[in-house]
């Protein structure tokens, strides 16, 4: 790539990402729905023409901005084939620990926190699609980490769908209280759920 097609490149990134961040903050003030695609192109001090060059109403600059903030979480928290195989290698001695994944999972909301509060309070049908970039990131790694499907002792659905509403509510509480936990105090929480259950984890024998 030339220095000019890297000079435009980044100025495409820059004027994507002024128009969003726009986005975002008009929608924690007015609402999804009163929002209007002049309020957007004045906040963010841009022409009619430039809007309409990057996305073609505020619907698709909402879906490309929730793909594309899905696309990073997926890519922000992947397991590493490598590091999967290096487990299934040791499995009889050893236990998975996913808080380093957790850890990535939760820098990666408080860094784009924003954008996660306003999008699971305004926007309705986020929270499960949420869910789904949860669920579909769970499956990968069971595929990865669990070659063996007789040895589920649930149902991969039933425990991929428990598992992924169980990540959300505690994600989603984490952003209603304003982030008073570090990720890695959020991390270490929630592999301690997953790990011991609801029950164990409680203190609860059963």
């Amino acid at each position: 790539m030339s220095n000019s097609q890297k000079t435009e490149d980044r100025r495409i990134k820059r004027t994507r990402r002024i128009i969003k961040e726009a986005f975002i903050t008009l929608i924690a003030e007015k609402g999804l729905e009163a929002l209007t695609v002049q309020d957007i192109i004045a906040r963010a001090d841009m022409n009619r023409s430039t809007f309409y060059y990057h996305f073609q109403d505020k619907q698709d600059l909402l879906q490309q901005s929730i793909q594309e903030m899905m696309k990073q979480a997926m890519e922000d928290v992947e397991l590493h084939p490598a590091s999967a195989e290096q487990f299934k290698g040791k499995q009889e001695h050893s236990t998975y620990d996913p808080t380093p994944k957790f850890i990535r999972l939760f820098q990666h909301i408080d860094r784009n926190r924003d954008f996660y509060k306003v999008m699971l309070e305004h926007v309705p049908g986020f929270m499960w699609t949420t869910i789904e970039m949860i669920k579909e990131n769970m499956s990968k790694d069971l595929t990865l980490l669990q070659s063996d499907p007789s040895k589920l002792k649930v149902h991969d659905a039933f425990l991929i769908n428990y598992s992924a509403g169980a990540y959300m509510m505690v994600i989603k509480a984490w952003l209603d209280q304003e982030l008073p936990f570090s990720a890695d105090y959020m991390a270490k929480q929630l592999t301690q759920i997953m790990r011991n259950g609801m029950y164990s984890a409680a203190g609860i024998q059963v």
